[in-house]
Order: structure tokens, then C-alpha cells, then sequence
């Protein structure tokens, strides 16, 4: 995977990045946590063992040690070689308190201002910012003040949803869910989220968090169709849509196919307008998917609205957004693209018409 036309990537710069599926941990530069691991006194380790579980030798302690920007930027793409839990641990230790979920927020709202992205919605698990004592109500709450202020301050209409580890048990998520409805009425909170590791977690395990929502205006994500064998994540993707009530699916790299046990995937989704959150760079490098996999030129064709996004962009080669779009374009063609970024536009969540109308014009406009 490489750039081989600069001209073509410079051109597409110009267009509207509209990621609706950005991890906020997984999006925040190497730059801006290391210089708050320094302001916090707070020392990053290289893992203990690798990603196979097999313990790493280290010569001595120090070499343990993450004492440096380039090295910590180096670290959270090595997802090849260390495990995704130990990778997240870095910006999630640095995301514990009020100050730091305030300075986090900021961080990602300038990153995403920095790539041109008008508007975005944003997830993560609450759950995993409680270590040092902040109740899963307080993240929330704080991690809601802390993006409106940084919307403000940067320009970037960031609206966020809230994910679910799904490696819990049922009561944990539903809980979870339970602090979640305490913020309902908040614009700025548009929905949930199923996410983590699938293997073994298939979605109908959360079927009664999810439940709470079914009577509220929250909307409905469920990572499905990513980790698992291609008849188990079309059962997912299909589990999702019936149990869950998805207004959208994480991923569903094997949707293609287009049916499980008789069952007709595209008239399902098409039935309930149900947007797909593709993340092909992330399911290259993770997974190793080719990156025309997914067969977008299909979906297409079936009026599935699929979506581009750059899911943990600070964690692979290529991350951000515009790469995506640059590798769909020489993949699929210019109409796969504008069909991708469009349907972004109509199926966000919570996109004033004001903004969307705009964002529609440059995309109209725009030479493909």
C-alpha cells in the first residue's frame, strides 16, 4: 500500500471528511499524548508480553520505557506486534480525569478540524475511563462538557456515542446503558454502540441494554461482520438488525455476500435504513483484508448506504480519513466515492440541514 499519485491525494484533500465511525482513544495524536503523559508525571510502559502472549525480554528496565514522541507514535501502530488492549491502554490511562477528558476532547476536535471535517460523530466506552475513580455518569457528563466547548472553540460539530465493551457481562452493558438514558435529552448525544472483541461476544448477549433504547431517539451502532468467520459475521450482521434494532453496522466486511441462512441481508438494511460504517485501511492492516474486499461497487449497485471511515486513525499506516478516500477512489472510481461520502451526508444522525446542504454543494460540485 502506497501514495503513488500526490496530485490525486492533494486534489481530494479538498473535499469534506465526514467520518461517522472514529474511535475518540484511538484517534488522538502521538504528539498530544506524550506531552500529557509528561505534564501528568506519568511514565508509558511497553507491554510485558506480545501479542500472542508470549513475555518479551527486555534487557533491562528502562528499556521498557516510552520516553519519547517518535516512540510512542511508533508503538500504537505496532498492532501486529503488540495486543489492541495494551495498545489502547496508552490513551486511555491519560483519559481518567476531568482536566485530562477536557484536554482529550480538545485534542481530537483540533485533529479533526486540522483534517477537514465540518462534522463528525465520535464514540467511546465510558467504562474504560473509571480506573483512577470517576463514575461511568461523571465520564459522561464531563466528556459531553468537555466536546462542547472544544465544538466551539475549534468550528467541528462533534456529536458522540457511547460504546459498549462487549466483552462485559450483560448486567455491566446494561447499566451502562441506564447512566447513558440520564443524558437522552442531550443533542450532542446521539447513541450507542456494541464494540471490542466479537469473537465469542456475538451481539444478542447485550440484547436487553440495547432494549432501553428501543422507546428513545437514541440511535443504534453495533460493530458486527468484523472479527469472526464469514458466516459467523453475516449471522452478526443479521443478529444485529433484528435483535439489536441497528440504525447502523461497524464494519460488515462480508455483507457482500448479500445472504444469511435464506435470509436477505440488502433488503433488510435497505427495509430499515440502515447505514454501513465501512473501515477498510483499519480492516487491511488488522485483519489483513485487500482493500477491495468489501466490494463497494455491490453495495452500490443495491442502494446500501455504505459509509468510509477511518475508525482508530492514529493506530495504522494511512489512518486518517483522506487516505481512505484516496484508496476507494483508485480502487473503486470516482462514483463509488462521491456515492460513499453522500450517504454520509444522509445517513448521519444528528447533521443540521444547514450544514449538510453545505456539505452536499461541495460535494456536488466538486471534479471527480
Amino acid at each position: 500500500m502506497k501514495i503513488s499519485n500526490e496530485k490525486l491525494l492533494n486534489k481530494l484533500k479538498q473535499l469534506p471528511q465526514i467520518p461517522l465511525h472514529i474511535h475518540w482513544d484511538g484517534s488522538i495524536p502521538s504528539k498530544d499524548m506524550f506531552e500529557l503523559s509528561i505534564k501528568n508525571n506519568k511514565r508509558l510502559l511497553y507491554p510485558e508480553k506480545d501479542r500472542l502472549g508470549n513475555k518479551i525480554n527486555y534487557s533491562c528496565d528502562k528499556d521498557r520505557i516510552i520516553d519519547t514522541q517518535e516512540k510512542l507514535s511508533e508503538f500504537v501502530m505496532q498492532l501486529d506486534k503488540y495486543h489492541i488492549v495494551d495498545v489502547f491502554s496508552i490513551p486511555v490511562s491519560l483519559m481518567q480525569t476531568k482536566e485530562n477528558l477536557f484536554k482529550m476532547a480538545y485534542a481530537h476536535a483540533l485533529y479533526l478540524k486540522n483534517n477537514n471535517t465540518p462534522y463528525a460523530e465520535t464514540r467511546f466506552a465510558p467504562q474504560y475511563h473509571t480506573f483512577e475513580g470517576l463514575s461511568v455518569n461523571q465520564v459522561i457528563g464531563y466528556t459531553l462538557e468537555g466536546f462542547k466547548i472544544a465544538s466551539k472553540e475549534t468550528g467541528v460539530d462533534i456529536r458522540m456515542i457511547i460504546s459498549l465493551g462487549r466483552e462485559s457481562d450483560p448486567v455491566t452493558t446494561f447499566n451502562i446503558v441506564k447512566e447513558v438514558l440520564k443524558f437522552k435529552d442531550d443533542p450532542y448525544l446521539v447513541g450507542i454502540d456494541l464494540a471490542t472483541e466479537e469473537r465469542g461476544n456475538p451481539p444478542e448477549k447485550h440484547i436487553k441494554a440495547f432494549a432501553l433504547t428501543f422507546d428513545t431517539d437514541l440511535k443504534r451502532t453495533v460493530h458486527a461482520g468484523e472479527m469472526c468467520s464469514t458466516e459467523e459475521n453475516l449471522k452478526n450482521i443479521y443478529t444485529s438488525i433484528t435483535d439489536l434494532k441497528a440504525n447502523a453496522l461497524g464494519h460488515a466486511i462480508p455483507l457482500y455476500n448479500r445472504f444469511y441462512n435464506g435470509h436477505d441481508l440488502f433488503q433488510l438494511i435497505r427495509e430499515n435504513n440502515i447505514r454501513i460504517e465501512a473501515n477498510p485501511i483499519s480492516n487491511h492492516f488488522l485483519f489483513d483484508y485487500s482493500l477491495d474486499y468489501h466490494r463497494f461497487d455491490i453495495l452500490k449497485e443495491n442502494d446500501i448506504k455504505y459509509t468510509f471511515n477511518p475508525d482508530d486513525p492514529a493506530m495504522w499506516p494511512y489512518g486518517d480519513l483522506i487516505y481512505t478516500y484516496y484508496f476507494m477512489y483508485e480502487k473503486y472510481g470516482p462514483d463509488v466515492l462521491r456515492q460513499g461520502l453522500i450517504n454520509a451526508v444522509d445517513t448521519a444522525f444528528a447533521m443540521p440541514d444547514r450544514l449538510g446542504k453545505n456539505i452536499l454543494n461541495k460535494i456536488n460540485g466538486f471534479d471527480f
